[in-house]
C-alpha cells in the first residue's frame, strides 16, 4: 500500500517523572557514564557518554498489544502487530467538548464525521482529540479525568474498518468505569490502539478535522 501525505508524529516527550497511568512504573533517565568518567577509564583520550533509561512499557506514548489485554498465552505481542496497522491513513475527530470522566458513543462520532465532512475508511487510524493533554498534562487530573469510548463506540469504529485508533490521554476508557469496555472490545476483536499521544505536531499540520496520508487504495 502506497501512502502519500504528511507524516504526523504523535509521541510525547520522554523525561524523568513524566505522568503515567496509576499503577505503572515511573519514567527515570540518568547519566550512566560521563565523558570525564569514560576518559579516565579508557586512558587514551577517547571518551563517550551513555544514559540509562527505566520506564514502563505502558508509560510514554505507546501501542497496546493484544497480549497486554488478554490472558491467552497465544495472544499477539507487540512485535506481532502488523506494521501496516501502525503507518496508515488517518483522520482526527475533535472530542474536546466531551466532559471529563464521561463516555461518548457512536452518535457523537457520527456527528463529528458529518460536521467535518469526513469518513472512516477500511485500514484507517482514527484519532480522538479530547483536549485532555492540553488541559491537564502535568496535573493529577491527567491520569484520572479523561473521557472514554463506550463499548458501542469501540464496536462502531472497528466495524467501519479502523485498524488502529488513538487518544491524547492515558486510556481510551473513562477512568471510573472499571469494566474497561473499550479495552474489552479490543481484546475480543484483536484491534490495537495508541494512547498517551501528543497532538502538538498534528495541530501544526491541520488536524483535527482533516484527512492525512490519504492512501492510494481508493
Amino acid at each position: 500500500m502506497k501512502i502519500k501525505g504528511t507524516m504526523i508524529d504523535l509521541s510525547q516527550e520522554i523525561y524523568t517523572g513524566m505522568p503515567v497511568y496509576p499503577g505503572h512504573a515511573k519514567t527515570v533517565i540518568w547519566e550512566h557514564m560521563s565523558h570525564e568518567e569514560s576518559k579516565q577509564m579508557i586512558g587514551t583520550g577517547f571518551s563517550y557518554h551513555a544514559s540509562g533509561i527505566m520506564m514502563c512499557d505502558h508509560g510514554p506514548t505507546h501501542i497496546d498489544s493484544i497480549s497486554h489485554l488478554s490472558e491467552d498465552p497465544n495472544a499477539p505481542s507487540v512485535d506481532e502487530i502488523p506494521l501496516q496497522h501502525c503507518v496508515t491513513s488517518a483522520i482526527c475527530l475533535d472530542m474536546s467538548d466531551v466532559g471529563v470522566q464521561t463516555q461518548f458513543g457512536p452518535d457523537k462520532i457520527e456527528s463529528e464525521l458529518e460536521r467535518w465532512n469526513l469518513d472512516i475508511r477500511p485500514g484507517d487510524t482514527l484519532l480522538f482529540y479530547t483536549g485532555h493533554f492540553d488541559k491537564y498534562y502535568g496535573k493529577p487530573e491527567y491520569s484520572t479525568h479523561q473521557p472514554g469510548l463506550t463499548r458501542e463506540a469501540t464496536e462502531y469504529i472497528i466495524d467501519k474498518g479502523v485498524v488502529n485508533f488513538g487518544v491524547d490521554n492515558t486510556s481510551p476508557d473513562m477512568f471510573l468505569d472499571k469494566t474497561y469496555p473499550c479495552h474489552m472490545v479490543c481484546r475480543e476483536r484483536e484491534v490495537t490502539y495508541v494512547h498517551c499521544t501528543s497532538f502538538e505536531d498534528s495541530k501544526r499540520n491541520g488536524i483535527p478535522h482533516t484527512r492525512h496520508c490519504d492512501s492510494s487504495r481508493r
